[in-house]
């Protein structure tokens, strides 16, 4: 018997398989359930508050490593503050959810009249934030207790995926947005060639750390289901599901040595070798992640 579905809450789901943590070795082995309903994929049972801290090691690349995921985030980030000046228009006040430490929002600084704010849970981590002088809360979203109508863009870069309930995160994202202001963020799709091939070895599946895992449909309904419109869902130019699926496999499989980072030095080659074929998969969509932007409506109704 497993738990209701945390997106849909129909009360049908099925064992799908179980992985275990390849990339910084976190022991256990953690079951992920699907929704017979709306195929939502979780995992089951959700780990509680007190267990998730101890899935980041502090080698994690949000955290400040240098490792070359994190390298690559850097590149993310810079695209992520194009988009958000171009919705914002210069001006506004922004709140980054999952700030880590805080390369995103510095990202914006200096390019508008922007108030910058973020959310993270990792003390260490918010700590480096405010360091360098940002307005960063440690904690949740829900925790945080924001006013209502009070930001302009909140932006969840590959964060949805990490929190226990996204449904109820969206809702307080809703929420706390000002009427026509915009929810934009980045999530692995599992609707991709890559996860049906690697399953359990699929490099976006970051288990335990990934706690639900959201197809091209699943985020579509979760936006519209909790007030948002004129949602846009495009494809990114990741190949995390094929590079970190190759090494996920050979660790498991061949016992390959993945240092503290999470990749092993010569994972950039591995980032090469699929772009290419991850370009193509763009074409229909179906990349290993997918952003997306969403608006409340000027109107502002509540759910």
């Amino acid at each position: 018997m497993y738990q209701s579905c945390p997106l849909c809450d129909h009360s049908e789901t099925y064992f799908a398989f179980s992985a275990k943590d390849y990339e910084h070795r976190v022991p256990g082995e953690w079951s992920v359930a699907e929704c017979k309903a709306c195929g939502f994929l979780f995992q089951d049972p959700i780990p509680s508050e007190k267990q998730i801290p101890s899935f980041y090691p502090p080698s994690y690349s949000a955290y400040g490593s240098k490792s070359p995921i994190r390298l690559l985030f850097e590149f993310v980030y810079f695209v992520d503050g194009l988009r958000a000046k171009a919705l914002v228009k210069g001006s506004g006040r922004v709140l980054d959810i999952g700030c880590g430490d805080g390369s995103a929002l510095e990202k914006l600084r200096g390019d508008g009249d922007w108030t910058l704010h973020g959310v993270e849970f990792d003390p260490v981590a918010a700590q480096r934030a405010r360091d360098r002088g940002l307005d960063v809360v440690t904690g949740s979203l829900e925790s945080a207790s924001f006013p209502d109508n009070y930001f302009d863009l909140v932006r969840m870069g590959h964060v949805i995926e990490h929190v226990r309930d996204p449904a109820a995160v969206a809702r307080e994202v809703f929420r706390i947005l000002k009427p026509g202001g915009h929810f934009v963020g980045e999530t692995p799709n599992v609707d991709c060639l890559d996860f049906r091939i690697f399953r359990k070895y699929w490099g976006a599946l970051h288990i335990p750390r990934h706690l639900t895992f959201f197809s091209r449909q699943n985020l579509a309904d979760l936006l519209k289901r909790t007030g948002f419109t004129q949602i846009s869902l495009q494809p990114r130019l990741r190949t995390v599901g094929w590079s970190c699926g190759i090494q996920n496999y050979l660790a498991d499989r061949y016992s390959l040595t993945v240092p503290p980072s999470g990749r092993v030095s010569w994972y950039l080659l591995l980032i090469l070798l699929f772009l290419p074929f991850t370009a193509i998969q763009s074409l229909w969509g179906a990349t290993a992640s997918i952003a997306f932007v969403s608006r409340k409506s000027i109107e502002g109704n509540s759910l």
